[in-house]
């Protein structure tokens, strides 16, 4: 077995199992009971599965300034990703989502999460800083006043 054909061979199983850990995110999306939980599987998928796919295309490209910029997009995801999903659940709880967890018997619930961290009932009271910030809206039909400076 040549060298090329052992880089082949890796890049197709980093390319399937990426495949692979997309599908099961997309699975667990439908099949999850609550917004949290269906997060937590989309967001365990994508970035196992965009990490196998760039891998994969770095093995079939080399070592070229395709690879870092493959690394780049990589870091830039990976960053995102995981902003994004802790600004998007903090919004939900925020909102008054409740997760669905597993009670003293083992039943599946809606938990307060604020009964089991007092110090989140606290957090949650204080509008999200999103919502803080004054927008002024532009209105066309208005005449421009000039500034003071």
């Amino acid at each position: 077995m040549n060298e090329e054909m052992l880089i082949n061979l890796l890049s197709l199983v980093c390319l399937s199992l990426g495949g692979f850990f997309f599908l099961v995110g997309a699975i667990g999306l439908n099949r999850m009971p609550d917004l949290f939980t269906r997060m937590h599987a989309t967001s365990v998928g994508d970035t196992m599965g965009f990490g196998l796919l760039i891998l994969g295309m770095c093995l079939q490209a080399g070592f070229t300034l395709v690879t870092v910029k493959l690394i780049f997009i990589l870091a830039v995801v990976l960053f995102t990703g995981a902003v994004g999903s802790h600004a998007l659940a903090r919004a939900a709880l925020h909102d008054g989502e409740k997760p669905i967890l597993a009670n003293d018997k083992g039943i599946l619930a809606e938990t307060d999460p604020c009964e089991e961290f007092p110090e989140l009932r606290e957090r949650l009271s204080e509008p999200l800083t999103s919502e803080t910030v004054n927008v002024q809206v532009l209105d066309p039909t208005r005449e421009a006043r000039p500034s003071n400076s």
